[in-house]
């Protein structure tokens, strides 16, 4: 505890004092102005309760116990986290509100890394590394150009729907938030393709931020309208773990410890076991993933060569190779599948089955079964053998593919990792 650190309920509210009662100012924060009759420290929250409004708690009181008089003068300051459990507390079938009407949260899950910065929106950058200093992940502040895209599209809906319901006579910018809200489709529930989830950006505006690590490793790469496949990275070991925020050229490192879960029955060696198979499992289907969005990226540079007119020859060979190479990726993962529900009338291939390993053997503190390296084994074969012939394609057919166009004066096709535009839905014959 940080001598000096106070905390009073009022008739109105919670009030801190950081100079033992000398000077105080409000913790209001969210909290509704309520009487607060009973204050008390749990495992580093503070829990309020009030008359009338039922029981709300602050979580990780890390950032007042470590607050000084000079960290609001700095340009930026790390906290250091307070110890994480390998925990994940989602679960249940209601997650209750809304975005318009929301209501309590539990905290989130993982490490909550607290931060200070002097200014907005300067570039923010917030690395996690492992006890020896090896990154793990790395997230920025920025959007990458898939959510600046879709942010102009959203600031231009709200302007036309702001001026639309003002002009029907609604004001109330509340009211206008709701709606809007309450219209505005998220990525999940937009038509297929859907685009891969972005990966969360850390908070860089000026005052106090926090940003949580789910305390996973990267997970597999997704691809514009994947579906049915799990992607979720494997959950960090117990151990040592660093912080490390990049502000302005300028870096500053906190470590932290994570925990198992103390209700968990598993050995150290039950948990490493279970990360080096799902990180087997992640290589695999990233390796899968990695293979279709390059045969796209291929398929797509045919198109577009076959579309510029070469002589017959060269299009029936740019034809031919691009549909062995769908043949491939048909192997791999069913592309006909454009919604969960597909998997009812189009089998599964051995990606989508193979990555539910990562739920099944993820999802509980315990060594893998039996039954999880035999169907490991059962599919990884299969998947090896397309990757295989997608290599041996690319190496054998491409380049007279790509002789004939440059004997017609068309570019060349560069095979690489990257969509240059989204599928197109197919029609079900």
């Amino acid at each position: 505890m940080r001598p000096g650190l106070l905390f009073a309920g009022t008739e109105r509210g919670v009030w801190v004092s950081f100079d033992d009662g000398a000077s105080w100012q409000s913790l209001r924060l969210n909290l509704p102005i309520v009487p607060v009759h009973d204050l008390a420290l749990k495992e580093g929250d503070l829990v309020a309760a009030t008359h009338g409004r039922s029981f709300w708690i602050l979580d990780d009181i890390s950032p007042l116990r470590q607050l000084s008089r000079a960290v609001p003068r700095e340009a930026a300051h790390l906290f250091k986290p307070r110890e994480a459990y390998r925990v994940d507390w989602s679960g249940g079938f209601f997650g209750g509100g809304t975005d318009a009407h929301p209501v309590g949260k539990n905290p989130p899950n993982g490490a909550m890394i607290y931060y200070w910065l002097k200014e907005k929106s300067r570039p923010v950058t917030l690395d996690i590394l492992d006890g020896a200093g090896r990154p793990i992940k790395s997230f920025t502040s920025k959007q990458d150009s898939l959510e600046v895209r879709d942010s102009v599209r959203t600031d231009s809906l709200r302007r036309v729907r702001t001026d639309s319901l003002k002009s029907a006579g609604i004001s109330d910018s509340v009211k206008i938030d709701s709606i809007f809200a309450a219209d505005t489709l998220k990525d999940e529930d937009k038509p297929w393709p859907r685009r891969p989830p972005a990966e969360p950006r850390v908070p860089n505006k000026a005052g106090l931020n926090m940003f949580a690590w789910n305390l996973r490793y990267p997970g597999p790469r997704a691809f514009w309208g994947m579906t049915n496949v799990v992607t979720d990275g494997p959950m960090a070991l117990p151990g040592a773990y660093r912080a490390r925020l990049t502000v302005g050229g300028k870096s500053y490192v906190q470590s932290f410890a994570l925990k198992p879960d103390p209700r968990s029955k598993a050995t150290p060696a039950d948990l490493r076991a279970q990360f080096a198979f799902l990180k087997q499992v992640r290589d695999t289907v990233n390796a899968v993933t990695t293979a279709v969005i390059t045969i796209r990226n291929v398929r797509t540079q045919l198109e577009d060569r076959m579309a510029q007119a070469p002589p017959p020859a060269a299009v029936a060979s740019a034809r031919a190779l691009a549909d062995r190479l769908g043949a491939i990726g048909q192997a791999l993962y069913q592309v006909r599948s454009q919604a969960d529900e597909d998997a009812l009338v189009y089998p599964p291939m051995a990606t989508e089955r193979i990555s539910t390993l990562i739920f099944v053997a993820g999802s509980p503190d315990a060594r893998p079964t039996a039954q999880s390296y035999d169907v490991f084994r059962m599919f990884a074969p299969e998947i090896d053998k397309e990757l295989v012939a997608l290599h041996e394609t690319l190496a054998r057919d491409l380049p007279a593919v790509n002789a004939a166009l440059k004997a017609a004066n068309v570019a060349a096709v560069v095979p690489r990792a990257a969509e240059l535009r989204p599928p197109e839905p197919t029609v079900a014959k």
